[in-house]
């Protein structure tokens, strides 16, 4: 059988000839030829006698597969009814061509053609071998003399595909305002897609955007959900109490997507004795937000009256104990004891916190472990400094100096070392709206790659 691919070439059709001399195929009898014509609206009017007269003036003909048989644009004057075989109909678009239908026996194609001189909708090509009828406009024009029912029963028939065409675009209208609306059903268009034709097609297609529109919409509803749950759970001001004149804290977290695996907390571990935390999970999305939430949980839960070391010894186990998913969090944590300026921290593998002194300078708090998750059995040193009045401890993730420009550049951490210079000594939340605004400013618009949290703390001793 030839290859009903034919023809075709990159998407777009091609044939042997423009203009196609039809191969004369074995005539069928009137009687035959009338029934064919029975089966399709436009004949279906015809009284009998019309019907046959018809028949009689029409002719077979025969295309090989890949001819073209009608082109879009050309004037037609024939139709065709299809008897063996099967034809592929395109339109073309700005876009490119579109495959629209595949037709084949006791269809008709080019029905406009063989009662208008109009210009053909769309380009027919030959699927296969292809047996038809030829019915030539002038043969039937000729026959209105003759018989005037035919040309009432054809613009009857124009009328009724009219009608239709208005009520599938009315159902198709309904169905993209409602759409808009958020208010889409399946079921409006349920009658129309389980119709044959072109609107019937388009309404299929119409159907399946919508469907996916609708598991969009469904699925950003559902992050900014988990977005607006994952906001509520980092921490609000610190209660009034001990911290209230010694500290100035601020805290900023801008994810990359709806959610994000950054977080950072802070608590009173009691009553003067300040928690501060900020981690960065490996991933994005909702794997590390979740993971990001057990981080979070088990730091929180750690009892407050046990060794700090064995605080972060018990938080590496739980997060690495069941890790399937080879997910591990780089965190910084460390406990201030507000009356001293005592600093004692565990940093496991996150970049090294700045603490940027009173009087001019800044310290590095590096790490003193790997990042919690990875190996369960390994322990953690605690590291410790001392904070004078007026000095600021500020931690961060790296979506800040890992921020890219479009020109590729990378932020990094001289960048970030420079602003943190230059704004010396001003509020914790001035100073992480500088940092942010500056990595923002050197982004220029590039698209966020991570997450970008950042924390800042002043500590002033009472005297």
């Amino acid at each position: 059988m030839p290859d009903p691919r034919r023809g075709r070439r990159n998407g777009r059709v091609t044939s042997r000839q423009q203009h196609p001399t039809p191969t004369p195929a074995p005539t069928p009898t009137v009687e035959e030829i009338a029934r064919v014509l029975a089966l399709h609206p436009i004949f279906a009017r015809f009284d009998a006698r019309a019907l046959h007269t018809v028949a009689a003036r029409c002719r077979s003909v025969a295309f090989p597969a890949g001819e073209k048989i009608m082109q879009q644009g050309e004037h037609g004057d024939f139709a065709l009814v299809i008897l063996d075989g099967e034809v592929d109909v395109f339109v073309e678009i700005p876009a490119g061509l579109i495959h629209m239908a595949t037709l084949g026996r006791d269809r008709i194609v080019g029905e406009l053609g063989g009662i208008a001189d109009v210009p053909r909708t769309a380009t027919i090509m030959a699927r296969t071998d292809v047996a038809a009828l030829r019915v030539d406009r002038d043969n039937l024009m000729s026959l209105v003399a003759e018989l005037p029912s035919i040309a009432i029963e054809i613009i009857g028939e124009l009328g009724q595909r009219l009608h239709s065409t208005n009520q599938s675009l009315a159902f198709l209208t309904y169905a993209a305002n409602a759409l808009a609306r958020g208010e889409y059903d399946a079921a409006m268009l349920a009658e129309l897609t389980r119709q044959s034709g072109a609107l019937a097609t388009f309404a299929r297609a119409f159907s399946d955007m919508a469907a996916e529109i609708q598991a969009k919409q469904t699925r950003r509803e559902e992050m900014e959900a988990a977005a607006a749950i994952q906001q509520s759970i980092l921490p609000g001001p610190l209660p009034l109490g001990a911290a209230e004149h010694r500290i100035d804290l601020h805290a900023d977290m801008h994810p990359a997507r709806e959610i994000g695996g950054d977080f950072y907390d802070y608590f009173m571990l009691d009553e003067r004795r300040l928690v501060v935390t900020i981690a960065d999970v490996s991933g994005k999305g909702i794997p590390a937000a979740l993971f990001m939430a057990v981080s979070r949980t088990v730091m929180r839960n750690a009892p407050a009256e046990t060794d700090m070391a064995q605080r972060m010894r018990d938080a590496n186990r739980l997060l690495a104990t069941g890790n399937t998913a080879c997910m591990f969090v780089t965190m910084f944590s460390g406990v201030l004891d507000l009356e001293t300026g005592r600093l004692r921290y565990c940093n496991a593998g996150h970049n090294s916190p700045y603490l940027l002194r009173s009087g001019g300078g800044r310290d590095l708090l590096k790490p003193t472990g790997i990042p919690f998750g990875i190996d369960p059995d390994r322990s953690y040193t605690i590291a410790e400094t001392v904070l004078a009045s007026g000095d600021t401890l500020f931690m961060f993730t790296d979506g800040i100096t890992e921020a890219f420009n479009p020109a590729g550049d990378i932020f990094g951490e001289a960048r970030l070392e420079t602003v943190l210079d230059r704004e010396g000594g001003i509020g914790a939340t001035e100073l992480v709206q500088k940092i942010i605004g500056a990595t923002a400013e050197f982004a220029a618009g590039a698209e966020q790659s991570d997450d970008i949290t950042c924390l800042a703390l002043v500590y002033r001793r009472e005297r």
